[in-house]
């Protein structure tokens, strides 16, 4: 399947850097939307050179045919973490928690493993903070997780 291909060559190419592969998107009419980030944010100039790459990759193993496009960018600010790394990435940051039951959380994400999240949230009366909370939740339980921008 050409998007495993896809996954796989790209994950070989940012292995050892600190980049890392976040999602693949193909449309029936051939355009390829690949999203990659870093532990910093990654600059066009990553972006163009790991589109050279793989469009060299995808025209010598004759994966897709003369017409297609290909794009290469790191995930919208407003696009819901897919992967650990970004996870990691958003340590101490506002997040927005949909659970798989249908409850929502908003905390700072304070903890990541390979098993869930930890939420530092606050409960609020009459603007003021009356209780803080940490709350874990494991990653089988979570439908979205969501980087909140926050205004100040």
């Amino acid at each position: 399947m050409l998007k495993d291909k896809i996954e796989n060559k790209l994950n070989e190419y940012v292995k050892g850097t600190d980049l890392f592969f976040v999602d693949v998107k193909i449309t029936p009419q051939q355009k390829i939307m690949l999203f990659v980030d870093g532990k910093q944010n990654i600059t066009i100039d990553k972006c163009v050179e790991i589109s050279r790459m793989l469009e060299a990759y995808l025209e010598e193993e004759n994966l897709v045919g003369e017409k297609y496009t290909l794009e290469v960018s790191s995930p919208g600010m407003g696009e819901p973490l897919k992967v650990l790394q970004q996870y990691h990435k958003s340590i101490e940051s506002l997040v927005e928690v949909l659970k798989k039951d249908g409850n929502k959380y908003k905390g700072i994400l304070k903890k990541v493993d390979n098993d869930g999240i930890q939420l530092e949230s606050q409960t609020i009366k009459n603007k003021k903070v009356v209780a803080t909370n940490l709350l874990d939740i494991p990653f089988d339980d979570i439908k979205t997780t969501k980087k909140l921008i926050t205004f100040k």
